[in-house]
């Protein structure tokens, strides 16, 4: 019996440690089977970024299965194509036709961040362009039907004029930054040897709309007083001229090329990028909406050229001149010399740029000269948007304890406060204090948060324009008056600089600049502001009948009954068509046109 019970205990063991082998041999991580649907939906997110190459070689008769999946890989890539040609490009036109989404962007940089966040490559602003451009014909097609000069029968928006000139814009620097480059590397560099000459002759040509001939240039120079010092000598562009550079020793800087030669590769450059042919630019006569001073601040921006601020003639006729052109020594170009260029800094790209745009140009020591990189705490991105949340909410004090506390996280972690993030923060903590009725810490925060994006964007990028807008609101709903008006004109004045003329927030900014002096009793500034806001192109019916009726108001205030007559009929065209006779608006207007002519 123990020897029959000794058996058994020892097999029992003995399974126990099969058992126990089996056990450790499996895997403690086991996958569990998907559903032959979530199979099929992970199969549709895989797709094939090597479809369409060029000179590939065929797996026909080779490898069947690998063909066969080839083709729905390429089905895959058309559906998505035609995705983002037929859908996604005509949305963000439409978008931004109707304003949809927060501020439009005012220059290329913030155009660029726009894109990026849908999703959608710079190199679609072609298209972009072409939609801009058909949705402009319509709008005109709608007015030139029109029997009268009536909005009656027109939608209340329009596509924005500026939004096609910015893309056209964006475009033509894009691709004068490559001219620029092949310009300058040809020949193994013997483009170098002169690059002042060069980029100055360069930028005359982008800026201008014709090139002078020699009767114009002598005409030109004679008008020149002796005091001026616009025209260097021989001993200035001595100085510019670099020795030793390029080619193998023979190699001769080309001649610089005339305007007609450099716009006809920008043109191809744009085509061949962009797929698309310019409206704008080149057309041998000015058409008023060729943006040129934001054009030349853009290509500067983008390839790190630093020019002496003065008053450059732009829009009118340029001279390109300068190396082999006059016996290989140097002359001044117009209207921008080779001495107007202070320097030209390397652009460095960052991978972890915050920004859409991460090239900057590299100016050392300078605090300002790196990108705002991605901070890689999620703590601070998430108390600042759980700021705003709280914001939106009306709930102030968790708000403004949230907002400072995620300025603070993201100074913790780059241990200074340049950084574009800590502006936004700064920006939010102004605006919860002006609605908790604390103008003066609300105006000290907006006052840091303009410096800072100087600081870092210079005086005239997108964060320092919207900052003056803003702190310009607090400074006069304070009773500050006099310090908002500056900054509402300094924000004006950016308005143009980076947009061009028909920026869609400049008839506002007039708006509220003449209402100002409107109510100061200065009517002649008023005047002179609404005027402008009246011939600025307005995308909204409903806001140009309100500058017609502030217009209005004032001219009968002044005693140019005749005039207020007519721009109140306007206003009252306008506000029956879009909002119905029976509108408290379109009533109070009836009743000014009523008095006014005496009915």
């Amino acid at each position: 019996d123990s020897e029959s019970k000794a058996k058994v205990d020892q097999e029992g063991v003995s399974e126990k440690k099969e058992d126990t082998k089996a056990e450790t041999g499996k895997s403690p991580l086991k996958r569990k089977a998907l559903a032959p649907e979530d199979e099929e939906h992970l199969r549709s997110l895989r797709y094939n970024v090597n479809v369409f190459l060029p000179n590939l070689r065929s797996l026909k008769e080779i490898d069947e299965e690998s063909v066969a999946q080839l083709k729905i890989d390429e089905e895959r890539a058309r559906e998505a194509a035609n995705q983002l040609w037929n859908v996604v490009l005509p949305k963000v036109t439409q978008d931004i036709r109707n304003g949809i989404g927060h501020q439009l962007p005012a220059d290329g940089k913030s155009l660029s961040e726009l894109l990026h966040q849908r999703g959608v490559n710079c190199r679609y602003m072609g298209r972009l362009a072409s939609l801009a451009a058909e949705d402009e014909m319509k709008d005109k097609a709608l007015k030139a039907r029109s029997k009268t000069a009536t909005p009656a029968g027109l939608p209340r928006r329009s596509m924005p004029l500026y939004w096609l000139e910015l893309l056209e814009l964006e475009m033509v620097a894009r691709a004068a930054k490559h001219v620029l480059d092949a310009y300058l590397m040809e020949r193994g560099g013997s483009g170098t040897a002169q690059p002042l000459q060069t980029v100055a002759s360069f930028l005359c040509a982008l800026i201008s709309e014709g090139e002078e001939t020699a009767g114009e240039t002598e005409m030109r120079i004679s008008k020149q007083t002796a005091n001026q010092k616009d025209v260097p000598d021989e001993d200035d562009f001595n100085s510019l001229s670099i020795l030793d550079t390029g080619g193998c020793g023979d190699a001769l800087p080309d001649p610089v090329r005339g305007r007609k030669e450099v716009w006809e590769a920008i043109q191809s450059e744009v085509g061949r990028r962009f797929r698309y042919d310019l409206t704008l630019y080149n057309k041998g006569s000015s058409n008023g909406r060729a943006l040129y001073i934001p054009l030349l601040r853009r290509f500067c921006q983008r390839y790190g050229i630093r020019l002496v601020a003065k008053r450059y003639s732009v829009g009118g006729k340029c001279l390109c001149s300068g190396g082999s052109t006059s016996g290989g020594r140097m002359s001044a170009s117009f209207p921008i010399s080779p001495l107007d260029i202070v320097e030209i800094n390397p652009l460095m790209k960052h991978a972890g740029s915050l920004s859409g745009e991460g090239f900057v140009p590299c100016i050392p020591r300078s605090p300002g000269s790196l990108p705002s990189l991605h901070v890689l705490l999620p703590d601070a991105k998430a108390t600042f948007d759980t700021a705003h949340y709280w914001y939106g909410a009306r709930a102030l004090p968790q708000a403004l304890d949230l907002a400072q506390e995620a300025a603070s996280l993201y100074q913790r972690v780059i241990d200074s406060p340049m950084h574009i993030n800590v502006a936004r923060c700064l920006d939010l903590t102004a605006a919860i204090l002006f609605d908790a009725n604390e103008p003066t810490l609300a105006v000290a925060n907006a006052s840091r948060g303009l410096a800072l994006s100087i600081q870092l964007g210079g005086f005239d990028c997108e964060e320092a324009m919207t900052g003056h807008s803003a702190l310009s609101h607090i400074l006069m709903n304070s009773g500050n008056v006099a310090e908002g008006v500056k900054h509402l004109k300094a924000a004006i004045y950016l308005m143009e600089m980076l947009s061009g003329p028909r920026y869609t927030e400049l008839p506002n900014a007039y708006h509220k600049l003449g209402a100002i002096y409107h109510e100061a009793s200065m009517n002649n500034n008023a005047l002179r502001c609404y005027t402008q806001a009246a011939s600025r192109p307005h995308c909204d019916q409903l806001a140009e009948a309100m500058v017609a009726k502030s217009m209005a108001v004032l001219q009968a205030s002044m005693g140019q009954f005749k005039a207020a007559v007519d721009t109140e009929k306007k206003a009252y065209m306008i506000y029956s068509h879009l909002l119905g006779r029976d509108h408290e608006m379109t009533k109070n207007s009836q009743t000014t046109l009523q008095v006014s002519t005496g009915i």
